[in-house]
Formats: C-alpha cells, structure tokens, sequence
C-alpha cells in the first residue's frame, strides 16, 4: 500500500534560525536513528565479508546520460546543467567521463530530476555523486527501481543528517531498519552507490556499506511526493545541491541490459575536491 503524504514543517516560514529548527526536526525523528554513534551506518560489521562480494564486479560503468528531464513536482526551483569535466585552472583530478553536472534549485519544497530511458529493475548498480551547497534538509534522494517496485535512499532529510531507504513496509527513511545519522558538510561531495540483486537492497556512502536489507523480507515503496522521479530520479528537499557522475553497471553483464549506456569507458569516481 502507497503510503500517503503527511503533514511537514515548512521550516523557511518561521523567523528563527536555520540552526534552531535543524535541531528541532532532528529531535523529532525516532530515536531509532540516534541509538548509535554518529557517522555510523546500520550495516553491521559481520557483513563486512557480503559487502566486499557485493562491491566487486568485472562489469564496466556507463554514463547515463542524454535522456534527464526536469522532474515537476510543482514549486521546483530552477535546474541547470553545465558540463566540467576539466578543473580550473587546469589541475588534474580524476572525475566521471560523462562531464554533466546538474544544478538543483531551491523548490517549494522539492527540486529534481528524472530519466527518460531505459533502465533496468533488476541486477544493476547505480551510483552518482551529490553535495548540498545551501540549506540543511536532503540534497539528494535517489529514487530507483527493486524489482516491479521503487524506493528512495535519502540523505540528510529530516532537517539535515537522517539517512535512510524510503519506504520499507511502509515506513520511511524516519522510522525504519535502515534509519541513521550522518553529518554532512555543505559543499563537500559525497560518492552515492545502490545496487539492487537478486536477494537484497544495499547502499554505499563514500563505499562505506550503510543498509543491506533482505528483499524477501521487506516490501518497497516511495513516498507518493516523489512520484515525479520514477522511474529512476534523483530530488532535494528547501536546499540547492549538485549532482553530477550519474552512472550505471549491469550486474548480469548482458546487452539488454546495457541498453540505456552507450558510452563504454570505464570511470572512476572523482574525490572530494
């Protein structure tokens, strides 16, 4: 069952510091997200021998590129796009091949983006980087396909550092396994990885493995909000942010499922410049 909207604080409308109400909405989350330290992802560390299984593949990542259009949610902020796959000044630095960054503007209250090819449901791997230059609610949710169904991973909503996968039988990145804290700075880049196989859910922050969650166990879901991003999107929440590096790798390795990548130079995440 699609879980519904719910009422949310529109923070922007009070006259009290961003600091305050940051502190405020944080401390209405679950608790569950604070149970452990901060910058500690729920993935636990016996998974550790998965997680390097999972992160190795022969298969090449391939730019996605060329089919992204505005996501419309109503009350966007304004989108952009710039490619820059040189840095000033000509220093060197390793950065994605596909050279499209994507600027996201402030909505009312979201701002995103959405892919119009191809894309596959099943055995694939998605990753991209992302960072919040103004605001402090998400700057990115990653909307993507789990087979015939959807979910988001969301970073630093809630007021700025809840993490997690939305929605998982039925409860959002607030109030579920997955719910966490992490710290994320303004105008530092953070690698965003999913993957998506035959038994599990699993996400990677800067390839630190933050939620593996059983797909048999567990029905997937978006919040009816970020409808506009299926089937394959990435939105903000009241911030600016940037986007840039989206890629994607077959697991299966097969053609089909490659269809929607048509270039075939394989990439390296940029660091944090």
């Amino acid at each position: 069952m699609r879980r519904q909207s719910t009422p949310s604080i529109n923070l922007a409308s009070f006259p009290a510091s961003r600091a305050f109400f940051a502190t405020l909405v944080l401390a209405l989350v679950p608790s569950s997200a604070f149970c452990q330290s901060a910058e500690t992802p729920p993935a636990a560390a016996e998974d550790a021998p998965a997680a390097e299984k999972a992160g190795k593949s022969d298969v090449k990542w391939r730019p996605l590129a060329g089919k992204w259009e505005d996501a419309h949610f109503g009350g966007d902020g304004e989108v952009t796009r710039e490619n820059w796959k040189k840095k000033s000044e000509g220093a060197a630095e390793k950065r994605p091949a596909d050279g499209k960054l994507f600027r996201l503007g402030m909505g009312d209250p979201l701002t995103g983006i959405r892919w119009t090819g191809e894309s596959s449901k099943e055995n694939y791997e998605l990753r991209l980087q992302a960072r919040r230059t103004d605001g402090f609610d998400f700057f990115a949710a990653v909307t993507f396909p789990v087979g015939e169904e959807h979910c988001s991973f969301v970073l630093g909503g809630w007021g700025g550092g809840v993490v997690g996968i939305s929605s998982i039988d039925g409860n959002d990145a607030s109030s579920n396994e997955t719910t966490s804290y992490k710290d994320f700075k303004n105008k530092q880049w953070y690698n965003i990885r999913a993957r998506v196989d035959e038994e599990n859910v699993t996400v990677w922050i800067d390839d630190l493995e933050w939620s593996s969650v059983n797909r048999s166990e567990h029905t997937f879901d978006i919040r009816i909000e970020m409808d506009p991003c299926l089937p394959v999107g990435i939105a903000n929440f009241q911030c600016e942010s940037e986007v840039r590096g989206i890629e994607f790798r077959s697991l299966a390795g097969t053609a089909g499922d490659d269809a929607s990548a048509k270039e075939t130079s394989e990439t390296t995440p940029a660091g944090n410049p």
